[in-house]
């Protein structure tokens, strides 16, 4: 299926950048090897949609397992407490079906209570190492879902920092639609590409292979809209204790001589280190009140005529 939010001949470039600062970066940041997922590919374009807004890296550069496995090495890779997932649970009611497409380990479950939870999740050890903690974890996409006789649609489907990671996004989309009750509810969190998190130079976690799409409330807006969804609500949060560090980062690196035109490459990696040191020993501080952090959770329903 053609991605309905892809108009190329529509698209504005914002910045090239070449493959090999980002595999330097991977390397430099994280030590992980990423040089195979870039191969025969020079450079990398952050484009937006002049139409819908809607911003991504092209060409999409996926993670491999090998790629996902060695991020989750890093225990702050999941956090075990987010405020998306204890909001989207109050939306639950006793006897729905919840239906959590890229669960991970399932963490989301242990803020329903007297509903049923099904989680789908395409990497097989966090499908184990939830199973084992007694959530219904299936490694099974969404599609294989709605084909098996025990399908039922969901009174609520959800994706938490899952769109950002996927390449077609209206088709995902149609899929989750696809997977709904009739008067069902839809939540997706992505990271808001209007926080604070637009400000972090040379950020790795919002680039390929990790991100390939970036996320406005107008760009998620218009996407729900071709699908024929309305949005009922849109919530964000204060800056969580996960991100305390991130969010003082990317004040620090506002306050740091020199342009900051650019979001990526070689040479904002003396810019990103600063930061990162000035902001490590306020990383147990909690910002000012009123600070917004990095997470857009949108709730949709159905539009009818």
């Amino acid at each position: 299926m053609k991605d309905a939010a892809r108009i190329p001949e529509k698209t504005d470039c914002l910045e090239p950048v070449p493959a090999a600062d980002f595999v330097r970066a991977w390397k430099q940041d994280f030590g992980i090897e990423t040089a195979h997922l870039f191969e025969n590919v020079d450079a990398i374009e952050l484009t937006r949609d002049a139409e819908t807004g809607h911003m991504r890296f092209e060409p999409s550069i996926l993670g491999d397992a090998s790629f996902y496995q060695a991020l989750r090495r890093f225990k702050w890779y999941h956090p075990v407490r987010k405020l998306e997932h204890v909001h989207a649970g109050r939306l639950a009611s006793p006897g729905d079906l919840v239906l959590d497409i890229g669960a991970g380990v399932g963490d989301f479950a242990r803020y329903l209570d007297q509903v049923g939870y099904i989680g789908l999740e395409s990497d097989p050890d966090a499908v184990e190492a939830g199973q084992q903690s007694g959530r219904d974890l299936r490694p099974i996409d969404m599609a294989t879902w709605r084909a098996l006789d025990m399908f039922r649609p969901a009174d609520l489907v959800t994706a938490f920092q899952v769109l950002e990671h996927v390449s077609e996004p209206q088709s995902f989309l149609t899929e989750m639609v696809a997977c709904l009750s009739q008067d069902g509810r839809l939540v997706i969190g992505v990271p808001d590409a209007e926080s604070y998190v637009a400000d972090l130079p040379d950020f790795m976690l919002n680039a390929p292979p990790h991100h390939v799409t970036w996320w406005t409330e107008a760009a998620l807006r218009e996407l729900l809209d071709r699908a024929g969804m309305k949005v009922d609500a849109v919530t964000r949060f204060p800056v969580e204790p996960w991100e305390y560090q991130l969010w003082w980062m990317a004040k620090a690196s506002n306050c740091l001589p020199g342009q900051k035109e650019r979001r990526f490459g070689r040479a904002l990696r003396w810019r990103k280190i600063l930061s990162f040191c000035l902001s490590w020993p306020l990383q147990w501080m909690p910002p000012p009140a009123g600070a917004n952090g990095s997470t857009l959770l949108v709730q949709a329903s159905r539009r009818y005529p």
